[in-house]
């Protein structure tokens, strides 16, 4: 569908590809990776929503867990404004080599954005669930999780970059401990993990 949608002649043409009323809405819901455990992002893109090809932008629907996080990663061809729904969410955000950390904290309501290309990570630093939207201006924005695209690269190179070339023999370990892709969510880290943990033993 997609491959007709995209060589169709017009925008009048894409309506005879999509035919189906049932083909102009995308639930969120239904799909496997809307969870919080530990958390998942849902993409609405031109992969899986045919209707937005020709559109240029990506919806997603981002929900964390209590303490869960979207690990560092980076969008290569979109930026990326995300606006909190539910619970508070922690974001830390850099551009590029030089520039500052930015810190934002998303209550409800309250949206930041993360240009094209920064790296950036979002932490629910609560012990109940958070959910957030986010547009991203590409149907193809491609994600890149850093500590998986690092570890993938050969073992004497990633060593170099902490200048420590001793770090060789620690490479399958360290690279064994990184969380797969996945549904794009992960455990966060130890400070909002163990309050989390203390109330539940509660």
């Amino acid at each position: 569908m997609v491959r007709s949608l995209r060589s169709s002649p017009t925008e009048l043409d894409k309506f005879d590809v999509l035919r189906d009323d049932q083909d102009w809405t995308f639930d969120y819901i239904a799909h496997a990776y809307h969870t919080n455990t530990p958390g998942g992002v849902v993409n609405a893109n031109a992969a899986t929503f045919p209707a937005s090809v020709g559109n240029g932008m990506t919806m997603a629907w981002i929900s964390l867990g209590p303490c869960a996080m979207l690990p560092p990663h980076y969008h290569a061809r979109a930026s990326n404004y995300v606006v909190s729904v539910q619970g508070t969410t922690e974001t830390h955000m850099t551009l590029e080599n030089g520039a500052r950390i930015v810190k934002t904290m998303l209550d409800p309501g309250v949206m930041t954005v993360f240009p094209q290309g920064s790296l950036h990570t979002m932490a629910n630093t609560g012990c109940g669930n958070a959910t957030l939207i986010s547009a991203l201006n590409s149907e193809d924005a491609g994600t890149h999780n850093v500590a998986n695209g690092l570890f993938d690269l050969p073992a004497s190179v990633v060593a170099a970059s902490f200048g420590d070339s001793s770090l060789s023999a620690k490479f399958a370990q360290l690279r064994k401990g990184i969380p797969a892709v996945g549904t794009g969510a992960s455990a966060g880290s130890a400070e909002y993990l163990k309050p989390c943990a203390a109330k539940q033993s509660k």
